[in-house]
């Protein structure tokens, strides 16, 4: 079992906030962040997360609280070593500011194949096909979409 935990909460400081709102207003979503949970996910407990942080530079793995007010989790029926690999084999690589802009600001589908964006990376991981034209909003709601029987 794999498991998502989508960001609602408020970001620590003024410039976190503003770009939480902004990301939100711009993809009509309450979320603004998304992270892979590595190993077991509870909320109010630290969990080890995958993902690509415009606050962290770009593709980490961090260990953060998962603050019942600030994330959702949604487990999802599928393998996490693949996903959790996929991750794993592009940390370092940056963080991609004009791809986010482009393809959810300006709907223009911008994207840098070297660079990743949170909900990018999640989905590419997972095997959404073009993962640059997902949010973190999208992200939930294609997931949440695909858990559904027929």
């Amino acid at each position: 079992m794999l498991t998502l935990a989508f960001y609602k909460g408020r970001g620590a400081t003024r410039f976190d906030r503003f770009v939480d709102w902004a990301i939100r207003f711009a993809t009509g979503g309450i979320y603004s962040h998304v992270e892979l949970i590595a190993g077991p996910a509870e909320l109010g407990k630290k969990a080890v997360c995958l993902s690509s942080s415009g606050r962290d530079g770009g593709v980490r793995e961090k260990q953060i609280t998962l603050r019942p007010e600030s994330w959702d989790l949604l487990t999802l029926n599928i393998d996490p070593k693949g996903p959790e690999g996929f991750i794993r084999a592009r940390i370092g690589k940056k963080y991609d500011f004009m791809g986010i802009v482009l393809s959810h600001f300006f709907a223009f589908g911008g994207h840098d194949s070297d660079r990743w964006f949170c909900s990018e990376i999640c989905a590419a991981a997972i095997g959404i096909p073009s993962p640059h034209k997902v949010s973190p909003a999208r992200l939930y709601e294609l997931v949440t979409w695909r858990g559904r029987g027929p």
